[in-house]
């Protein structure tokens, strides 16, 4: 049994992106006895191949969220040899995905023995690091890696050109440049290299950089390329900056888009999005915390691209029954499947216009956590006669009135297990 558990799990470290070694191997996992680890790979495999709106998706968070990320799992993680660890792991499809790696160098001398180790196709640098991205580039392994994590980097132009134009760089689709891990001058580096094109994933998330710089390095990339996802959230992106980045070629052809925590962006940021063409195809869209107000609601309500939308983050917006009634009366809402309105003054008469509204019928999650929502909004919800295929209803932290019994015992009834009160 041991040695055909290790030759599984070799084929399945020389084969990463193959699911079959993967479904076999939770077999044999469940014939040893280990159940609980073959039911997280299947879940995982399964989770892999939908979008985050999809049915399988939704109920698996609100049923069994540590499927999404295999904390439960961390005992299954195999011993550290030098130069990286698992202080920043991560599990997709089951298995080890992505190593934290404490030294660059040392990694570079002597860690390719992770890929034997665990399937691993990312790596998250240490940021205290300082990493040489030059050797980075010259390493051979690093065309077994698809994703790569740095932050606090400040990479300039040359660091990251020489990474963005390596030969070895040819199977990297996702890239984290978090937290002051680049310069402008790099990241218009970045959009002119090799790479950019190939790129599925980037993630800028809260860099020092002025928003506007920003904006013009993305500029410098000229065809979208492969790219699908973009987070831009937390980079004090304002209403100056927002009618530039929304026409670029980069922003156009996305399927999800993550504003979150610009709050600068505000009204006019929010109806410059609305103008635009980025809109057109989107799947995703994170606009938390970017204060759009009733306007840039109802320019985002009234823009036809909002049609394509699966995903609509509004959380923490400040918007109360009003902005909500926008939504939920706007056709173009019909085709949202994820909702989140949570940490928003939502109130009972926002509650009820969700519950009235005919164009939330093929909502599958509802988030209106601490959302305001006491008794009468509850049993709205509860009565709704649009909301059957809810699969996940939050209203976990209301700084409302509290529910009372019979609301609670309404929801209850109505959507059983699918209802966090």
């Amino acid at each position: 049994m041991g040695s055909q558990h290790d030759a599984l799990y070799r084929a399945i470290c020389a084969e990463p992106d193959e699911d079959t070694p993967r479904l076999a191997f939770a077999d044999l996992v469940e014939e040893e006895g280990d159940a609980p680890r073959a039911a997280f790979i299947r879940a995982q495999v399964a989770l892999a191949r939908v979008a985050e709106y999809d049915p399988l998706a939704v109920a698996t968070r609100q049923h069994n969220p540590d499927a999404f990320h295999g904390w439960a799992m961390a005992h299954t993680l195999p011993p550290v040899p030098g130069g990286y660890g698992w202080h920043k792991f991560a599990f997709r499809r089951g298995l080890p995905w992505m190593a934290g790696v404490s030294s660059l160098a040392a990694f570079v001398a002597g860690g390719e023995s992770v890929f034997d180790a665990a399937p691993v196709q990312a790596l998250s640098v240490d940021p205290r690091d300082r990493p040489d991205l030059s050797a980075l580039a010259a390493w051979p392994h690093l065309a077994r890696v698809r994703r790569l994590e740095f932050t606090h980097g400040w990479f300039g132009a040359d660091a990251v050109a020489q990474l963005g134009d390596s030969p070895h760089a040819a199977n990297l689709v996702e890239l984290a440049l978090e937290h002051d891990g680049v310069t402008a001058a790099g990241l218009e580096a970045l959009a002119e290299s090799a790479v950019f094109p190939r790129l599925e994933a980037l993630e800028l998330r809260s860099n020092a950089v002025p928003p506007a710089l920003i904006v013009d390095a993305l500029a410098a990339a000229r065809r979208p390329g492969a790219l699908g996802r973009l987070s831009l959230a937390d980079n004090s992106l304002a209403e100056a900056d927002a009618g530039h980045l929304f026409a670029l070629p980069v922003v156009h052809g996305l399927r999800a888009l993550d504003l979150s925590d610009n709050k600068r962006l505000g009204v006019a940021g929010a109806q410059a999005l609305a103008g635009s063409g980025a809109l057109r195809g989107l799947r995703v869209l994170r606009v938390a915390k970017t204060l759009p107000g009733v306007p840039g609601v109802e320019a985002l309500a009234g823009a036809g691209g909002i049609g394509s939308l699966r995903v609509l983050d509004l959380s923490e917006n400040r918007l109360g029954p009003v902005a909500v009634k926008l939504v939920a009366e706007s056709g173009a809402a019909r085709g949202l499947k994820v909702l989140n309105l949570a940490h928003n003054p939502v109130g009972d008469l926002g509650a009820a216009a969700i519950a009235n509204a005919r164009a939330f019928s093929g909502l599958l999650e509802l988030d209106l956590g601490s959302a305001e929502v006491g008794d009468r909004g509850a049993v709205a919800l509860a009565e709704s006669p649009h909301l059957g295929n809810l699969l996940r209803l939050n209203l976990v932290g209301s700084q409302g009135p509290r529910l009372g019994r019979a609301a609670r015992d309404a929801l209850v009834e109505r959507f059983g297990r699918r209802v966090s009160v």
